[in-house]
Formats: structure tokens, C-alpha cells, sequence
């Protein structure tokens, strides 16, 4: 019965520690404006525009990977 009590203890720090760690990292991490962060998205849609098939389109029908390879057939 101790035994058991101790490994959720352990279990419970060991846990606790890593949430710890990850904390640490995040807190680490640079934050940027969400207005800039915007901008720059905007910059490189803008800039890829040209490459973007979802806005560009296909040139051939044939040239879309996500289109049906066959029909619908009734048996």
C-alpha cells in the first residue's frame, strides 16, 4: 500500500517537472504582435500568389492530384 502511494507521488512529481519544463520553454519564446504577425501574412500570400493552386487554379484539369480518378458506376 506505501509502495503504491509512492509511485503516484513520484508519478505526480514527475509529471509536475515536465509541466515545469515546458513552462520554461514557452516562456522563452520570442512574442510578436499579432497586427505585425498579419502583415506578414499578408506580404507572403501576396508574394506566393502565384504558386497558390487554390487561388491560381490548375492549369490542366489533369494536372490536379485531388481529382476523382473515376466515375460513379451503378451495379
Amino acid at each position: 500500500m506505501a509502495d503504491m502511494r509512492m509511485n503516484k507521488l513520484q508519478e505526480g512529481l514527475q509529471q509536475q517537472r515536465r509541466l515545469i519544463d515546458q513552462l520554461r520553454c514557452e516562456a522563452q519564446i520570442t512574442r510578436m504582435r499579432v497586427s505585425q504577425c498579419i502583415e506578414d501574412l499578408i506580404k507572403y500570400c501576396d508574394s506566393h500568389t502565384e504558386d497558390d493552386v487554390l487561388i491560381k487554379g490548375f492549369c490542366k484539369p489533369s494536372d490536379n492530384p485531388f481529382k476523382e480518378k473515376g466515375g460513379c458506376t451503378i451495379l
